[in-house]
């Protein structure tokens, strides 16, 4: 494949995910809207699949353009009152969404090529489009004050909307404007939107300017519960007339809106399409991420150069007038560093609600195959994160979301017995906070029973009978290696790989994930991710010889102790802060450093409280460095399996240190690094 080959394909799966990910958007508020399902939002389904299907004929992808083709034809007679909506037709929509999507994944990975059931599909739709109800032909724009040359000027698809507006009752009204040639394209758009607030804009038809001046006329063709005077308020501008349309038949007329459970054979609504420019709206440019990661590697790099010259400046603190002169070169240069940093890490953020359209498909498809009865809220959307820790996001935030419709949302009859709604709610709740971000997956269902939890770990060996299982040790065996307690083998759960390979996933993304739950009213899944792992503000410290770099996002705070602060609890460290007990971690015995040679009472000790999802433990260290900007780089594979390293940074003079993962530290010894250094003694 040659290079302008590769560059047509990786733009088309660029545009067309965008697509797909509005289209499963508006499939979401379709259903959502039930009996009010308001006809422009039809239409807009129908010009984004009708924009998929050009974009890959054009390109050559035959069966992406004839399952968009198909589909195309089936939104066209659903907007023209053909087609009824019902569940199978919602479901049929969900389905072809889902088939889109991965025919689009395969067009990188032919593996998954084989999982779309073109044929299948393409079966349903016909069914679905031969089984439509015929739209019977009447006299109903007889009653209307419409000349013939306007008649002749709509479109079939305008006709049509003319004529479910009459049956419906609605006002029917001419709302005809003038404006000058200059600023004609936003005012029409202005009233456009103005009146659609409280109708429906059947169709916009250039006229001739009465007054014989220079502008353009427009006369608008409006369907609208609000008298003549009403809409005169919204349009000032504008000449309203009513177009008198006579009561609909009681035998004829039929609802604008439509309900997901409409009977066979009532129609559905829709409106024109919207009056557009042929400017583009948008201003933004689509990038390759391995140009930004390029960028990315370049400002790192010159971060690494700016600590090497901050180095220098200190060296020669003797001479002040050099050491003056490079000092302030090292400002400017920081500040210029700062502003490029901070433009390449907003570039390479997007709204996490990218993914948001994703889950929604999971949650349908996976309550259908449960039997249950969801509600999926979604909030925060516009919350935003680097680009690719939103992709590696998606699974995780996948697994969390069935685990909770299998385990967590109880069925309708059990929900109804302990006097909640039938349906489950499954809130996903996305927010800032200081240089995190907090992602909450809260569902309502039966919480965690510590009990169970017990009994389940006994079973498969994960604690000895003797063992007291509290709300916190709960919550740690959830994320064991093979823990489960589905008790059937399903494509939901039950398979052995469970929240372990969540919280490992989290944990390379330099995040952390807590547990919260109270028994009979529901559990909360949350993680807390630092915005981007690209360049990062981090804490130097040093223990025994060694220094190293601390991810502020793991920081809760750092201070100074005395050694006769430090208190032994069942043979663990631990000290006071607060009124609460922390356990005491010493990196030096984390990584087998040697410790200080003597410590009497006075000896002086630095702190770092970090936390990893609800535990809390103190980084017992000899100094504190200083904080600083670094860049964390990959390390080898002997060293990525140590608990404890995240990775590597350079800190300036050539100097490289490594980088704590708090997270796998805690969960690797907790308080206990003096004791297990001892046992290996």
């Amino acid at each position: 494949m040659s290079r302008e080959d590769d560059r047509a394909r990786n733009e088309f799966t660029g545009e067309a995910e965008e697509l797909l990910d509005t289209l499963s958007r508006d499939l979401v508020d379709f259903e959502a809207q039930g009996k009010n399902v308001r006809p422009e939002l039809v239409n807009k389904i129908f010009r984004e699949v009708h924009s998929l299907k050009g974009l890959a004929a054009m390109l050559g992808f035959a069966e992406i353009s004839e399952l968009s083709h198909n589909l195309e034809e089936m939104l066209d007679r659903l907007r023209m009152g053909k087609v009824a909506i019902n569940r199978n037709l919602v479901d049929l929509l969900y389905d072809s969404v889902d088939s889109l999507n991965r025919l689009l994944l395969s067009i990188n990975d032919p593996s998954l090529e084989g999982l779309v059931d073109l044929q299948g599909l393409t079966s349903r739709i016909h069914q679905v489009v031969s089984g439509g109800p015929d739209v019977k032909s009447d006299d109903a724009l007889s009653s209307l004050t419409l000349d013939e040359h306007t008649l002749k000027s709509l479109t079939e698809y305008e006709e049509h909307r003319l004529m479910e507006n009459v049956r419906s009752g609605k006002i029917l009204l001419s709302v005809e404007v003038t404006f000058d040639f200059s600023d004609f394209d936003e005012r029409l758009r202005a009233l456009t939107a103005a009146l659609i607030e409280s109708g429906e804009v059947i169709s916009t038809l250039p006229a001739i300017d009465a007054t014989g001046g220079s502008g353009i006329s427009f006369r608008l063709l409006y369907g609208t519960t609000l008298d003549e005077v009403a809409v005169s308020a919204l349009a000032p501008e504008a000449k309203v007339v009513s177009l008198r349309a006579a009561k609909p038949s009681p035998v004829a007329a039929a609802s604008p809106h439509v309900e997901v459970e409409t009977p066979p054979g009532e129609p559905i609504t829709a409106s024109p399409d919207d009056e557009v420019s042929l400017r583009s709206v948008s201003q933004t440019v689509r990038v390759d991420i391995s140009r930004l990661d390029h960028v990315m590697n370049i400002v790192g790099e010159l971060i690494i150069e700016k600590t090497h010259l901050e180095a220098i400046a200190r060296s020669l603190a003797g001479q002040r007038l050099i050491s003056h002169e490079l000092g302030k070169i090292s400002r400017n240069l920081n500040r210029k560093l700062s502003d490029m940093q901070r433009s390449v890490i907003e570039i390479r953020l997007v709204p996490v609600g990218q993914i948001y359209s994703k889950l929604s498909r999971t949650v349908r498809k996976a309550a259908r195959e449960l039997g249950k009865e969801i509600e999926l809220v979604l909030r925060g959307e516009d919350t935003e994160l680097d680009k690719m820790m939103v992709e590696d996001l998606s699974d995780p935030l996948m697994h969390i979301i069935r685990n909770a419709l299998d385990h967590g949302i109880e069925p309708p009859n059990q929900r109804i017995a302990a006097g909640k709604p039938a349906v489950g709610r499954i809130t996903l709740n996305a927010y800032p906070q200081g240089n995190s971000v907090v992602l909450d997956v809260k569902d309502d269902g039966r919480g965690i029973d510590p009990a169970r939890i017990r009994e389940v770990a006994l079973e498969r060996g994960l604690i000895t009978g003797d063992e007291p299982v509290d709300d916190t040790r709960a919550h740690e065996l959830l994320f064991t290696p093979g823990f489960s307690t589905a008790s059937v083998v399903s494509e939901i759960s039950g398979r052995g790989v469970g929240l372990d390979v969540v919280k490992r996933n989290i944990q390379e993304l330099k995040g952390s994930i807590e547990v919260i739950s109270v028994p009979g009213e529901g559990t909360t899944f949350r993680i807390i991710l630092p915005i981007t792992l690209a360049i990062i503000q981090a804490l130097i410290v040093g223990a025994s010889s060694e220094q190293f770099a601390i991810p502020l996002t793991s920081v809760d705070e750092s201070l100074r102790i005395l050694a006769r602060e430090i208190r032994r609890v069942e043979r663990r460290e631990v000290f006071t802060l607060r009124d609460t007990t922390i356990p005491l971690l010493r990196l030096s015995d984390a990584f087998g450093l040697p410790g200080r040679e003597a410590e009497g009472p006075d000896t002086k000790w630095f702190v770092v409280v970090t936390r990893s999802g609800e535990k809390t433990v103190g980084l017992l260290v000899d100094r504190l460095v200083r904080q600083q900007e670094i860049v964390i780089k990959s390390i080898g594979q002997r060293l990525k399996s140590v608990p404890g390293i995240a990775g590597a940074t350079e800190i300036g003079d050539g100097e490289i240190v490594l980088v704590v993962d708090a997270g796998s530290l805690i969960d690797e010894f907790g308080g206990r690094a003096r004791e297990a250094r001892a046992l290996v003694k």
